[in-house]
């Protein structure tokens, strides 16, 4: 089964060469998570690939990403980084095909003015500009799934997936917090990471293989199809081992076919990026 991992994110440390912005956000661990460590823990899961993202505490980066994605474009592909407000920026996306590596941009709306991050992204011409190019977007806002949907219908052809399925908390029982999202299925330009999900679960009640995980998939599944939802783990926070999540997608989700698991574990997110490398294509 090829199993592609829809998120993790790597980053260097901050370094007078290469700094991180004077007010950046603690990071999710105090050592890096650097390209080797990320290969060594998919080999050791089974893992072929994975898709990379910068984290926010580094600024709005790309190169390493880029660079790991280029050295190696059937095992990594390249999440980025977009100045969404600019103008100049939204007239870039014409050539972004040119980018090797590249497969989507990250819009990260879970902090700060998120109402003048869409309204400058809207005016940029940012979004009709990813919609007109074929750029598919990674959105995460956890709970705004009216915007979500307001986008969805704004621009129909612009593809969209929901980060960590718009989840931020344990405070709700997983299938529950997942359950909004199925009024969003019906946009077939939107697709759902179930990603980071261990991260919601009460781990103190709940052990491996992680029963509501498998819940939470089979209501996803059922809603959006096997095609547009993806495994994720989100590396760098993840609460319990790695190997134990990739089990979960692989031997725990008897309820589905073999080819829907094939697609939740890796092979819709490649479809879903026309990520034909992945393939070996």
């Amino acid at each position: 089964m090829l199993i592609l991992d829809a998120q993790i994110h790597v980053w260097k440390a901050s370094t007078p060469e290469r700094p991180w912005p004077a007010d950046a956000i603690e990071p999710q661990r105090p050592m890096p998570l650097e390209v080797p460590e990320v290969t060594s823990e998919l080999t050791r899961a089974g893992v072929f690939g994975a898709l990379l993202l910068g984290p926010t505490w580094e600024g709005s980066r790309n190169d390493y990403v880029l660079a790991a994605a280029a050295a190696a474009p059937s095992r990594f592909g390249a999440i980025c980084r977009w100045a969404t407000g600019s103008p100049a920026e939204a007239e870039r996306l014409a050539d972004w095909r040119s980018i090797v590596g590249m497969r989507a941009i990250r819009m990260s709306l879970n902090r700060g003015d998120v109402l003048g991050a869409l309204t400058a992204a809207r005016r940029s011409g940012f979004f009709a500009a990813a919609e007109r190019f074929g750029v598919p977007l990674s959105v995460y806002a956890p709970g705004r799934h009216d915007l979500y949907r307001d986008l969805a219908e704004e621009y129909p052809g612009l593809k969209i997936a929901v980060d960590h399925a718009a989840v931020e908390t344990s405070d709700l029982p997983l299938a529950e917090a997942v359950a909004p999202l199925a009024g969003l299925a019906k946009y077939p330009n939107i697709a759902v990471k179930a990603s980071a999900l261990p991260c919601f679960l009460d781990l103190a009640a709940e052990a491996r293989p992680y029963p509501s995980i498998t819940e939470a998939v089979y209501r996803l599944v059922e809603a959006f199809g096997a095609e547009r939802v993806f495994f994720g783990s989100d590396l760098s926070r993840l609460p319990v081992p790695y190997a134990d999540l990739v089990d979960v997608f692989v031997s725990h989700l008897s309820g589905l076919s073999g080819a829907e698991r094939a697609l939740v574990c890796g092979r819709g997110v490649a479809g879903w990026l026309g990520w034909s490398e992945a393939f070996g294509e």
